[in-house]
């Protein structure tokens, strides 16, 4: 990947199209804790940096989690029909293994040791789907590179298969469009890939978080709740999980920033000091 940018002492730009926002201060330990974040848009839209009025949503996710002490990175990712699975999760891949390859480049004289080892990978609806499949990717060098430097994955209200959307709905374009056609739809959605999955991939995979907003559709619900019940029989393991109160599928992101609605994403902090 290209790795010309333009910096100055708050957020970096490249031509892999990602931003990244810095805490204030230097962390106590020495070494600036980093988290990916990825947003969501149902795998045909959605963008780092939003056009108005909504421009300030995904600033103020960065800088919530920012204030909070860590160096927190949003990439692009490319968009259907511009692309088809897995190349969403790759482009995350891809995103972060420059972050872990270069470390220089996402330094300020405030946080100079990013700690590029212990990532923390974040994603919401599609970017939940895309966050899970990036680790899950079959073998390749990046692939490698990428797991071993995940120290956690908070996954929230992910699209990680289809099947419980209502017939009639519109969505089911979009999905085949991504996964190769109506016919190849099981094939290529992240549960089908989770199951796909390497016995060598299951056991490296790190502590994993599942978030869902306590009003989420209710075919959203059931995918969520299906794929718990994959991941579990999978990995022998059982999927912890926040219930966001008050919030639906959209609200949870919306809410940071506000001081208000923000309690799932402090037990999600609380989640990630836990397992350090």
């Amino acid at each position: 990947m290209n790795s010309d940018i333009t910096c100055d002492l708050w957020k970096i730009t490249c031509r892999q199209k990602l931003d990244v926002y810095y805490p204030n201060s230097p962390s106590g330990s020495g070494r600036t804790p980093v988290l990916v974040w990825v947003y969501g848009g149902g795998f045909d839209s959605g963008e780092r940096q939003l056009p108005p009025p909504t421009d300030l949503g995904y600033a103020c996710v960065g800088s919530y989690f920012a204030k909070r002490g860590f160096i927190t990175v949003i990439p692009d990712y490319r968009l259907v029909p511009n692309v088809l699975s897995p190349g969403q999760a790759e482009d995350v891949r891809d995103a972060i293994v420059w972050c872990i390859n270069h470390p220089e480049h996402l330094t300020t004289p405030s946080n100079p040791s990013p700690d590029v080892q212990n990532v923390y990978l974040m994603g919401h609806s599609a970017g939940g789907s895309n966050a899970f499949t990036a680790v899950i990717l079959p073998e390749t060098p990046d692939t490698a590179i990428l797991r071993s430097s995940i120290a956690g994955m908070i996954l929230c209200a992910g699209v990680y298969h289809f099947s419980p959307l209502p017939s009639e709905d519109p969505f089911w374009n979009v999905a085949a469009q991504y996964c190769g056609g109506l016919k190849e739809i099981e094939e290529n959605t992240t549960t089908a890939l989770f199951s796909r999955a390497s016995d060598s991939t299951i056991t490296s995979l790190p502590r994993v978080l599942a978030v869902e907003g306590e009003r989420e559709p209710n075919w959203l619900a059931a995918v969520g709740k299906e794929f718990r019940q994959v991941f579990e029989a999978r990995t022998g393991k059982r999927l912890e999980m926040i219930v966001a109160k008050g919030h639906n599928h959209v609200s949870l992101n919306w809410a940071l920033g506000t001081g208000e609605g923000e309690e799932w994403a402090e037990e999600v902090l609380k989640w990630i000091n836990e397992s350090k």
